[in-house]
């Protein structure tokens, strides 16, 4: 038939897009079946969409990578609280029915080890946007299917948002990333002119004749430029090295 339309039909894959609300934070409460504490934390997403973190009042950050989202709940359809104490510390203040303000994250490496996060917002409205706005995400195709170089931004997200109060990201952290393979992180440092813990055991026993005792701060600086969002030529030099892309 002349008017007949083609069999295969091309699939549209949207790019990834977090909206301004999410990147700039919104107040939550969180809570937890196995505690009757609750916390007050600001939850935000990064502006690629790798991470959504929450910061709570002592200022400790925690984060979720967003591939491991499997479900997004809100309403009726999250999970409740069942002691009654606890369902009265999340209503108290409150606007609105505590059962469309309750929000479940669903997380885990599959189907069958998963977790919950259970989260309170102050307005229903709230509730039903980060809902949509957060499966969106987990559930987006092209962040499913990143590039070589997606995944070491990505990588580079992590460690950023765990900085310490002085913006400095801890060596821990890294090795933490890269925890197959610690040696080769050490080398990748220590390549880059980067601060590693085989150079601050140098320093530690070239200073072990002065009376101070203070060991070199274990932490370096990682800058970000904004303008063309490229990593610092030394940084990039660093994971490059890690992960073995492309040569130096």
């Amino acid at each position: 038939m002349a008017g007949a339309q083609p069999g295969v039909h091309a699939l549209q894959l949207k790019p990834v897009c977090v909206s301004d609300s999410l990147k700039k934070g919104t107040k939550f409460v969180k809570w937890d079946d196995d505690s009757t504490i609750v916390t007050p934390i600001i939850l935000r997403t990064d502006p690629q969409g790798f991470f959504f973190y929450w910061t709570d009042q002592n200022k400790e950050t925690e984060l979720l990578d967003l591939s491991l989202v499997k479900d997004a709940r809100c309403g009726r359809h999250a999970k409740a609280p069942k002691d009654p104490k606890l369902r009265e510390l999340l209503d108290v203040g409150n606007i609105g029915r505590l059962e469309q303000r309750m929000i479940t994250v669903v997380y885990g490496p599959d189907l069958v080890n998963i977790s919950h996060l259970n989260l309170v917002a102050f307005q229903e409205e709230v509730a039903k946007e980060w809902t949509n706005e957060v499966f969106s995400l987990a559930t987006n195709l092209l962040a499913q299917n990143m590039s070589r170089d997606a995944f070491l931004e990505k990588a580079y997200t992590k460690l950023k948002l765990q900085v310490t109060p002085e913006g400095r990201i801890p060596l821990k952290n890294i090795y933490r990333l890269f925890s197959a393979d610690r040696k080769r992180v050490e080398t990748a440092l220590e390549a880059c002119s980067l601060p590693s813990s085989r150079v601050e055991k140098a320093n530690e026993a070239a200073k072990s004749e002065q009376s101070c005792g203070k060991a070199p701060p274990k932490h370096f600086h990682l800058h970000f430029i904004k303008q063309n969002k490229m990593l610092e030529p030394a940084c990039y030099c660093f994971f490059v090295r890690c992960f073995g892309i492309g040569k130096i």
